[in-house]
């Protein structure tokens, strides 16, 4: 460009605005110096980037430019006007900004761009004069802010959220260069936000996100003050001790920080612990937590351009990755989220083959309409699942008869190989099966509790599946390591297992107690290892095996085959007469097991026993229960010889509530309606005992509306009259999210069928001849165990830290559960409990 030939020219700026008159007759030029004699005042000076052409083909060769501008001018006033880009030269004019151009001047007008070019620049000095209608930048800026705060908007969830996201892009811009990473600018706008005393105030959150900021150092002008959220997500945020200093007395609830370089960083999150205190959330993790459940899915990954997909139509790249110790990423798209977490994990390790190596799906979550995690060192499985199952999740059918699964249908999935590089601070699955493992372990009776293994706080973010024979023995290994030696009893209950091998056993020589109950187990032949161990007590219920015996005697008998030492099966005790111990539940569904023990069946039959209990069943029954009795009981057949009087006047007592369609009109209508109808019925009926072992129950129908519960078995009613009995409930919800947690149910019975009738010869032979097990005796009040149970009860009604509930429970309540709980109302009351101490 020939600058010599330059004409005078008008800029305009809008039209609310006087144009500016550019001229050059007294105009002094500067260039690739580093000094001048005499400023230019208060009148506008012109700069010129003189790039030739050489940023033509850059993404975005304006932003290249201001960006290295604001680096040179170090944070100083510099607001460019009317910016000019040419095909060689950018122009722009600015004024009032005399440090800023020292600084430049002390780069000789030369600019380092952020790919190592060096730019030559022009300073034309008092090529216009300043009048008072000229636009002004700093104006602007405060007005724009100004009417930001007449508008604050609904964020993440808060109101009254000052919006400055993207703040450059603002129409009232057009004409001027506004990007908040120059902290002057940003102090600018803080400070008219902070000298408006009535709106600051109704202020609850900022919203800066996507702004390339690099300091936050005027925010320290809304310190002491307690805001909802901070949200500074998509910036340019790379050092996280300036961060912790710009926000040493800033406080939100929430603190969002997505999408900054200092995300990236080897030492993130334990880099952000000097703000603890500042913020009880970041990116919605709660700030404690923040380390335990960080994901690089979250901070580090971009799906869209990082790694190398791999899908059907690339299958042969897969192998430069054979020896990668980066992290590999499985996407699953879902688009109507048709499965969740734990169904599509059933599902994937349908697939995973038990001979490769282990498999530990990382930092699970669903976003994007995609089921997304991530695994490391494990090429072999990857090789499998892409080759041999051709990235195709099956999903499992049962055929109609029960008896074969299908695989009619599948979901395609890809892979992202290589997305980001393990770093200190990430997830490393045997660490935190090592962690989990030392919570579960209770050394006072030696137990070691894995049951639903899955559940432990320290597998949140890592996948483990003892489904996998492989997992299974890995994770047995590190336990004998630790304690198994002192182990005597193993629970293994409810984790979706299929088997146990030999391998998996040698690790468990010294148990006395195994229990395996539902898991996925269908077949004995899959347990055949477990005489390898001298097993005292075992526990299978709530398998699928178990459908498949309908007499007691036979499933005794053949876990018998197996494990030959057994003497408890079940928490049934065997040592008496084994033969005569039935299998105790038939269930559609193992999550209506139970329903036959504490939630409904067990108590009901307790407290039918005796007239004292009885009336507490009126909790079972509503206006709209129904309860009828039949009575077929043969005295004849039972008592061939004449029976006597009495006998005669106890089975009479069914026989009159009984209800019979062939006999006359007046038994046709004993149906009987409603609590009060129901209980009177109930309480004229005579007191009975139960032969709990020898009784039968069958959950026929359970769903989340309700359940249906058959039971069979024999009760005696007085000394020497054995009767035979079945009942039928149908069962309603009444409450949902009950209990502790929310998570339990209320029941009511919709209908109640009871019939009396003769025992059959086995029920006759067999009844009341195996003695119930000794229920064992209960952990004292001051065991620790105990105390353990009623700190963790606590903590999960109050939502206290665990130092606040040892503090209530023990130095205040003495151990007592009311008294903690009544004083824990007391401090709430009186707002004696400070936010730290809740979680």
């Amino acid at each position: 460009m020939d600058e010599t030939r330059w004409t005078p020219r008008l800029v305009n700026c809008g039209i609310e605005y006087q144009p500016i008159a550019v001229q050059y007759r007294n105009a002094r030029r500067f260039f690739n110096c580093r000094q001048y004699d005499s400023g230019p005042g208060l009148n506008w000076v012109e700069i010129v980037v003189h790039h030739e052409g050489t940023l033509n083909f850059t993404a975005n060769p304006k932003d290249l430019i201001l960006n290295a501008i604001y680096e040179a001018v170090e944070n100083e006033s510099f607001y460019p006007v009317n910016y000019q880009s040419g095909q060689v030269a950018d122009t722009f004019l600015v004024r009032a900004c005399k440090p800023a151009l020292d600084q430049l001047f002390k780069r000789s007008l030369t600019l380092r761009l952020i790919n190592g070019a060096m730019i030559p620049m022009a300073v034309w000095f008092n090529v216009a004069s300043h009048q008072r209608d000229h636009i002004s930048p700093p104006l602007i800026i405060s007005q724009v802010t100004d009417r930001l705060l007449n508008r604050l908007e609904n964020h993440r969830g808060v109101e009254n959220v000052l919006n400055l996201s993207k703040f450059s892009s603002h129409p009232a811009f057009k004409y001027i260069e506004v990007k908040l990473k120059n902290s002057f600018t940003f102090h600018l706008v803080c400070s008219t936000i902070h000298n408006n005393d009535d709106r600051r105030r109704t202020i609850k959150g900022f919203n800066l996100s996507q702004n390339e900021l690099t300091d936050l150092s005027p925010m320290r002008l809304f310190g002491d003050f307690d805001y909802e959220l901070l949200d500074i997500t998509g910036n340019s945020i790379q050092s996280s001790k300036r961060l912790c200093s710009d926000l040493e007395r800033v406080r939100a609830k929430h603190l969002y920080l997505a999408n900054n370089p200092l995300t990236k960083s080897n030492k993130f999150p334990d880099c952000l612990s000097p703000l603890i205190n500042n913020f009880k959330f970041v990116d919605g993790v709660p700030f404690d937590k923040l380390h335990k459940l960080y994901s690089p899915l979250n901070y580090e990954i971009d799906m869209e351009c990082d790694g190398v997909r791999i899908d059907w139509t690339n299958k042969s790249t897969l192998l430069k990755f054979k020896d990668s110790k980066y992290w590999h990423a499985f996407l699953i798209p879902d688009a109507d989220h048709k499965f969740n977490k734990e169904d599509l994990f059933n599902f994937f390790f349908v697939m995973v083959s038990p001979e490769l190596s282990e498999f530990y799906p990382c930092y699970y979550k669903f976003e994007y309409n995609q089921h997304r995690f991530l695994v490391r060192e494990c090429f072999d499985q990857i090789e499998h699942l892409v080759n041999n199952c051709n990235l195709e999740m099956k999903i499992p059918q049962i055929t109609s008869d029960e008896q074969e699964l299908t695989y009619q249908n599948s979901v395609p999935y890809y892979l992202r190989m290589n997305v980001t590089a393990m770093k200190q601070g990430h997830l490393q699955p045997k660490k935190c099966i090592e962690q989990a493992l030392q919570q579960r372990f209770a050394a006072t009776n030696r137990v070691l509790n894995l049951e639903d293994f899955q559940s432990s706080e320290q597998l949140e973010n890592v996948i483990v599946s003892l489904s996998s024979p492989r997992i299974l023995s890995t994770v047995l290994r590190m336990a004998s390591r630790k304690f198994l030696g002192n182990c005597i009893e193993l629970r293994l209950g409810n984790n979706k297992i299929l088997g146990l091998n030999l391998r998996t056993l040698s690790l468990l020589n010294g148990l006395l107690a195994l229990d395996l109950s539902m898991n996925w187990i269908y077949d004995l032949s899959m347990l055949t290892a477990l005489n390898e161990i001298p097993l005292r007590s075992l526990r299978l219920h709530g398998n699928p095996l178990c459908k498949k015996y309908v007499l007691p005697s036979e499933y005794i008998r053949d876990v018998k085959k197996v494990c030959p030492g057994l003497l408890r099966l079940d928490d049934v005790d065997l040592s008496t007469k084994p033969g005569l111990t039935p299998q105790k539940d038939f269930l559609c569904d193992t999550a209506g097991y139970e329903l036959v023990g504490e939630d409904f069946l067990c108590p009901y039959m307790q407290d039918f026993e005796l007239l004292d209990t009885r009336f507490d069943l009126r909790r079972f029954y509503s206006e709209e229960s129904i309860f009828t009795l039949t009575c077929s009981y043969d005295i004849r057949r039972a008592h061939p010889t004449k029976p006597t009087n009495e006998l005669c006047k106890r089975i009479n007592k069914y026989n009159y509530f009984s209800r019979n369609l062939l006999k006359n009109s007046m038994d046709t209508c004993r149906v009987h309606l409603g609590e009060h109808d129901i209980m009177q019925t109930l309480m004229q009926l005579p007191e009975v005992k139960h032969d709990y072992i020898s009784m039968q129950t069958d959950v026929m129908h359970h769903d989340e509306q309700g359940a249906m519960v058959y039971v069979t078995g024999v009760l005696l009613d007085g000394p020497d009259l054995l009767l035979a009995f079945s009942r039928q409930f149908v069962l309603r919800v009444k409450e949902t999210e009950c209990g502790i947690g929310g998570g339990g149910q209320v029941m009511i019975i919709a209908n109640e069928r009871l019939n009396i009738m003769n025992p059959t010869p086995k029920q006759e032979r067999d009844a009341f001849k195996v003695v119930k097990p000794r229920e064992l005796e209960p952990e004292p009040d001051d065991s620790l165990e105990v105390k353990e149970h009623k700190l963790h009860i606590l903590q999960e009604i109050t939502g206290l830290r665990p130092k606040w509930c040892t503090r209530i429970l023990q130095e205040e309540a003495d151990w007592d559960m009311r008294s903690a709980l009544k004083q824990f109302v007391k401090l709430d009351e009186q707002n004696k409990l400070p936010d730290e101490a809740f979680t």
